[in-house]
C-alpha cells in the first residue's frame, strides 16, 4: 500500500503525533508499504526532510512551537503525483482539511487519529476562561463536521473512543505503539549501581497549561513531600516555561524542583531509565505516550485516576493512581520507589503489548477493511 499521513505537526517539533507518525511510519516501513509525510514547513529551511511534502506556513502565536499551513493547493498536485491506496489524517485542523479535499479528489479512503482534546485547549484561542466552556462546546461542533466524511476515526485510548461517542463520533480502537526495543530497562548492574539515597520523580512532555503542571509545584509544597528525600525532575520545553520557571521562584520550590528543558531524543532513554518513578499529571492526554516509554524502561509510573493514562496501570501492579489530592499523590510516588523493581517489572510488560509490530498489524487491518 501507498499511505498519505497529512499533520499539523512534524519534526523538528516534538509530541504525541510526530511520535505517532514515527512509530507506524517505521511500522508500515517494515511491512512493505510505503508512506509518505504531508505537513506544515518548519520555520528553518535546514530543518526539512528529504520526501516530505510541505505547505508554506506561519507561527502559531500563542504556540510558536506549532505551524499553521496558509496554502494547500500544491499539496494535492503532490498527492496526486504519490498516488496513495491511503489517506490517514493525524490532523484536526489546516492539513486536516487538506487531507479531506486529497481524498476527495484522489477518490481514495480517509482515516483519521483523534490525538488531540482540542475542546480542552481553549486557552489558547479564549484568554477569557468564562468563555471557554462555550468555546469547548462550539469545538466538538466542529470536530463532528469535521470527521463526518471519513471512512474511520481512531481512537487511542478507551477512554478517548468514550469521549468521542459521548459528542456523536464513533471510532475505532488502536492505540499509538512504542518501540521496545530503543525503550528497554537498563541493566540490573546498571540499576544496581544506583545507590544516591535521593529519589528521583520525573516527568516528561511539552510543558504547556493543559499538562497541569502547576499540580507538580502542589506536590512538591506538601508536608509528605518536605519529609522525604526526592527531587522533582521537569524535562521538556514549551509555552508555559517561562510561567512555570516563575512560579518556582515564588514559591520557592527551587531546592525540590529541577527544570532540564528540552531532552536529545539520545539521552532520553537514560533519562526514563535513572528515575525511580515517573508522574503524569494531565488530564489532557488521549494516550499518554511518556507515560507508555517509561513503563516500556521498566520504570513505574504514577498517573491521574479517570484518565486515558490510567488504561495502562493496575494500582499495585504496573504502577499507581492518585486524584485531586497532592499529598495522595506523594504516597503514590512512595510506595513505587519502595518498590521500584516489582513495578518496572510489571510496567515494561505491559508496554510490550503496545510494540511496533502488534499496533501496526491492527493498523494495516484497519486500511485493508476500508480498502
Amino acid at each position: 500500500m501507498r499511505v498519505a499521513f497529512f499533520t499539523d505537526t512534524y519534526h523538528p517539533a516534538v509530541d504525541g503525533v510526530v511520535r505517532s507518525i514515527d512509530v507506524f511510519g517505521r511500522g508500515l516501513s517494515s511491512h512493505g508499504h510505503t508512506v509518505k509525510i504531508f505537513a506544515p514547513a518548519p520555520a528553518e529551511k535546514r530543518a526539512r526532510e528529504a520526501g516530505v511534502s510541505y505547505a508554506p506556513s506561519i507561527a502559531f502565536p500563542a504556540y510558536p512551537q506549532y505551524r499553521i499551513p496558509v496554502r494547500t493547493a500544491g499539496l494535492l498536485l503532490d498527492a496526486k503525483e504519490f498516488a496513495p491506496d491511503i489517506i490517514h489524517s493525524h490532523a484536526m485542523v489546516g492539513m486536516g482539511w487538506a487531507a479531506r479535499d486529497s481524498a476527495k479528489q484522489l477518490g481514495v479512503p480517509l482515516i483519521g487519529t483523534f490525538h488531540t482534546l482540542l475542546p480542552q485547549a481553549t486557552h489558547y484561542i479564549m484568554p477569557l476562561g468564562e468563555f471557554r466552556p462555550f468555546t469547548g462546546r462550539r469545538i466538538w461542533d466542529y470536530l463532528r463536521w469535521f470527521y463526518e466524511p471519513f471512512d474511520e476515526v481512531i481512537a487511542p485510548s478507551r477512554f478517548m473512543q468514550n469521549q468521542l461517542a459521548e459528542h456523536g463520533i464513533g471510532s475505532t480502537l488502536l492505540p499509538t505503539p512504542v518501540d521496545t526495543e530503543k525503550f528497554s530497562p537498563a541493566k540490573p548492574s546498571a540499576r544496581k549501581n544506583k545507590k544516591e539515597k535521593l529519589k528521583t520523580i520525573l516527568f516528561v512532555g511539552r510543558i504547556a497549561q493543559e499538562k497541569n503542571l502547576d499540580f507538580l509545584l502542589e506536590i512538591a509544597g506538601t508536608a509528605e513531600w518536605s519529609g522525604w528525600d526526592a527531587k522533582m525532575t521537569i524535562a521538556g520545553t514549551g509555552p508555559y516555561l517561562k510561567t512555570l520557571e516563575k512560579k518556582i521562584k515564588q514559591q520557592h520550590l527551587d531546592s525540590s524542583i529541577r527544570l532540564l528543558g528540552r531532552i536529545p531524543d539520545t539521552e532520553l532513554v537514560e533519562l526514563y531509565r535513572s528515575a525511580d518513578a515517573v508522574i503524569q499529571p494531565s488530564k489532557f492526554e488521549t494516550q499518554g505516550l511518556t507515560a507508555l516509554e517509561s513503563m516500556a524502561c521498566g520504570t513505574p509510573v504514577a498517573v491521574r485516576r479517570g484518565t486515558a493514562l490510567a488504561e495502562m496501570v493496575e494500582p499495585g501492579v504496573e504502577g499507581e493512581l492518585f486524584g485531586d489530592d497532592a499529598g495522595e499523590a506523594v504516597e503514590a510516588l512512595k510506595k513505587i520507589a519502595e518498590h521500584r523493581a516489582h513495578y518496572g517489572r510489571a510496567a515494561r510488560k505491559k508496554a510490550l503489548e503496545y510494540s511496533i509490530e502488534k499496533c501496526t498489524k491492527k493498523l494495516i487491518r484497519i486500511y485493508e477493511k476500508n480498502l
